[in-house]
């Protein structure tokens, strides 16, 4: 990061005659009053920072804690455009602002930009997991330059900056990590609250994550919102593969690192790196990122649970959580039932992405050789798709809700799919039966019932 200039403050005065007075305020650094700090900044790692904006001055801050004390301070300050209509963001074209806690996700130069967006722009995840579920919609929000004045109020729904500014922003984001806080009025708290809410947010965390090693199924939902049920179909297979070392002390833990907790309203979002752990073994699964609603009983509830970024190795993983623990395990020279299931959990997602991709030589090599279906053999039913690949400009075929049968001879797993192409779309129930060959899960059988 720039070295950063003190605050200081000169005043010229010329003639008496002209009676005229310039003030020249030169900021960058600026330590939060001891006695309040943002309400939205619960926690923030170390060496990351916090974008601040408040609708009803337009004001853009930068707010990093302090390593040698952990104290917030204000680093840089900087007027600011948001949408020409106040109000948090509902629907595309309502020419809003979002309000809420978003995060960085992309970097766009000024070679790939349209002159209105400036020298540089920075898009945001809006909407987010929570404003899907709201209903909300819309997309391309920025922080974004601008190469007219800089007015009030001024934008589709953007945040807009001077191209001065917004060409410092790269020092101080970190891709998928900082976060941006937009609110109508910022708020401010005693520390002694923020530390109390962050005590009772991490302990919260913690005995979530405990949970995941040593609760049941029950014990781990009592944590979230009746009103948000989580995708649990792993389970089964993540208790299977957290019991497979007969050593209690070589058992599965989980870890975090980089937690950030951030305030708006009634929720908080809570952002860590999520590490899988094994004796001296560490498995990065990704950022994960928890939204927390605050209610006066019973308490704290997760009401969104999902991975900010995941790690490249488990981007088409449907059970992440598995899919690392089976990876420790085999690192081990362990297996346990669960992993079974995970590695055909993962085959099924990269036979559905080779359909999707149209890559018909991918495709047929997740067919076993005596698979038989719909009185066709392997070789007819490639034929057929490859027809069907040749006619359609596109195909994306998408799966869900994936259910496990362990056989005596292999696997069945039904799960609902969703095909589309550009002559045709349907919905239903695909049940394929798997078989493994030299070490590898096959279909042998398939089977589809239109919704």
């Amino acid at each position: 990061m720039k070295a950063h200039a003190k605050r200081c403050r000169w005043l010229a005065v010329v003639p008496a005659a002209v009676v005229t007075a310039v003030w020249m305020v030169c900021f960058f650094s600026s330590p939060v009053s001891a006695r309040s700090v943002p309400a939205a900044i619960i926690a923030l790692p170390e060496k990351e920072n916090a974008i601040l904006v408040e609708k009803q001055t337009q004001k853009f801050y930068i707010y990093r804690a302090d390593p040698a004390d952990g104290n917030l301070k204000q680093i840089f300050e900087t007027a600011c455009s948001t949408g020409e209509v106040s109000g948090p963001k509902q629907q595309a074209g309502d020419k809003k602002t979002p309000e809420g806690i978003y995060f960085l996700i992309d970097e766009y130069e000024d070679r790939y930009l349209t002159p209105i967006y400036g020298k540089k722009a920075f898009p945001i995840d809006y909407p987010n997991f929570m404003d899907v579920r709201q209903g909300k919609n819309g997309s391309a929000i920025w922080i974004h330059g601008t190469d007219k004045a800089l007015k009030s109020m001024d934008t589709n729904g953007c945040i807009a900056v001077e191209n001065a500014d917004v060409l410092k922003l790269s020092d101080y984001i970190t891709l998928h990590a900082t976060p941006l806080v937009v609110v109508e009025k910022l708020a401010y708290i005693p520390p002694a609250e923020q530390q109390q809410t962050k005590n009772r947010v991490l302990t919260f965390v913690n005995n979530w994550i405990q949970a995941h090693i040593t609760g049941s199924y029950h014990q781990y939902l009592s944590y979230y919102s009746p009103g948000y049920l989580p995708d649990i179909s792993w389970w089964d297979d993540w208790v299977k593969l957290r019991k497979a070392s007969a050593d209690p002390a070589e058992n599965i833990q989980i870890q975090t690192s980089d937690t950030g907790i951030y305030q708006y309203q009634d929720m908080v979002v809570v952002l860590m790196d999520f590490w899988l752990v094994r004796k001296d073994v560490r498995q990065f699964l990704g950022k994960r990122k928890l939204f927390v609603r605050q209610t006066n009983s019973p308490g704290l509830q997760i009401t969104g649970d999902t991975f900010q970024v995941l790690e490249k190795a488990h981007e088409k993983s449907p059970a992440p959580l598995v899919a690392g623990a089976s990876v420790l395990l085999a690192s081990a020279g362990k297996t346990a039932p669960g992993h079974d299931h995970a590695s055909a959990l993962e085959m099924v997602e990269q036979w559905l992405a080779a359909w999707s991709a149209e890559d018909m030589e991918a495709y047929a090599a997740f067919y076993a050789d005596g698979f038989y279906s719909d009185g066709m053999n392997k070789t007819q039913w490639v034929k057929r798709k490859k027809q069907l690949s040749g006619k359609y400009s596109y195909i994306k075929v998408t799966g869900k809700d994936f259910k496990i049968v362990q056989k005596k001879n292999g696997l069945k797993i039904r799960f609902f799919q969703t095909y589309e192409s550009s002559g045709f779309s349907t919905t239903g129930t695909k049940q394929l039966t798997l078989v493994k060959k030299d070490g590898a899960w096959k279909i042998f059988r398939e089977n589809w019932k239109e919704k």
